[in-house]
């Protein structure tokens, strides 16, 4: 695989990747480096407070460093190997073969064309939506506010902060292994997976939780309902667990958003039932005017 020699001073670190983000931060940490990983550039100028090389294995790890260059960050090296080992098996052996014959120069192009061969081979999309939960913890310093604790926010609040919340959601995906992995409930549903991608999606004004899954076949009826269960899960016990509990600097102070709550009007739906729930929405509405 790769490694990083990392030295700081006279002390040195070793470190092998892919690792966790805050992993990362705490290596760096045991040698004096208070730098967050993606600040820290791959020099090795010996006139550098911080020098890192990078070393691999032979074979396709030998020509995967070869894209990176001074401008990328430890973070860069971290996100492309994550990229490299959760692609689909369907493309695998085309971009190990792209990887060997050194057709990438960047961090950059091997993401951009990952992403396109992902999609050529799932042909075939499916959008979930669920509700979103708000949670403001709002910064008192300086000034006095009414609450003192957390407080939940209506959706219209999140809305006004969609694109700083998708990016959270987006940032955060990038750090952990593709979601397809941790699916275990069907073996049927299994074998047509490419990707599943945690968002927030915009619908009739309002925002709320979207998963996008990429598929190499249709799902059956039974198949939507086992994997919108599943969705359900990470929502509550799984990754949205880990992610409620992030903060998302905002304005008012530290927005923590939910992908799940424990009311009766809780629910995952596809498009077409998402298509319908907001047409009643629209009939509720014109039945109270």
């Amino acid at each position: 695989m790769v490694t990083a020699v990392i030295e700081n001073g006279n002390s040195t670190l070793v470190i092998d990747f892919p690792r966790n983000f805050m992993d990362m931060q705490i290596k760096l940490r045991s040698i004096g480096i208070q730098k967050n990983a993606e600040e820290i550039p791959l020099t090795n100028d010996k006139d550098d407070d911080i020098r890192v090389e990078l070393d691999a294995d032979s074979g396709i790890w030998s020509h995967f460093v070869r894209m990176f260059s001074e401008t990328d960050s430890l973070v860069d090296v971290n996100t492309a190997i994550w990229a490299v080992l959760k692609a689909d098996e369907v493309i695998k052996t085309e971009l190990e073969q792209n990887i060997i014959h050194d057709q990438y120069d960047s961090v950059q192009k091997l993401l951009k064309d990952i992403e396109e061969m992902t999609i050529s081979a799932g042909k075939y999309t499916e959008s979930f939506y669920f509700p979103l939960k708000g949670m403001l913890d709002e910064d008192d310093e300086g000034e006095e506010y009414e609450y003192d604790e957390p407080y939940e926010i209506g959706n219209s609040f999140l809305h006004s902060y969609r694109y700083e919340i998708r990016d959270a959601v987006e940032r955060d995906q990038s750090d952990i292994e593709d979601m397809t992995q941790f699916f275990k409930q069907s073996e049927s549903v299994k074998e047509k997976l490419v990707s599943i991608v945690w968002t927030v999606d915009e619908v009739d004004e309002n925002l709320y939780g979207c998963v996008n899954v990429r598929l190499k076949e249709p799902l059956t009826k039974e198949e939507t309902e086992i994997l919108k269960a599943w969705i359900s899960g990470q929502n509550s016990d799984g990754y949205g667990e880990g992610f409620e509990q992030k903060a998302i600097e905002v304005e008012e102070g530290d927005l923590y958003v939910s992908f799940w709550h424990s009311g009766d009007d809780y629910f995952v739906y596809s498009q077409e039932e998402m298509d319908e729930y907001i047409h009643q929405q629209h009939d509720i509405q014109m039945g109270g005017m």
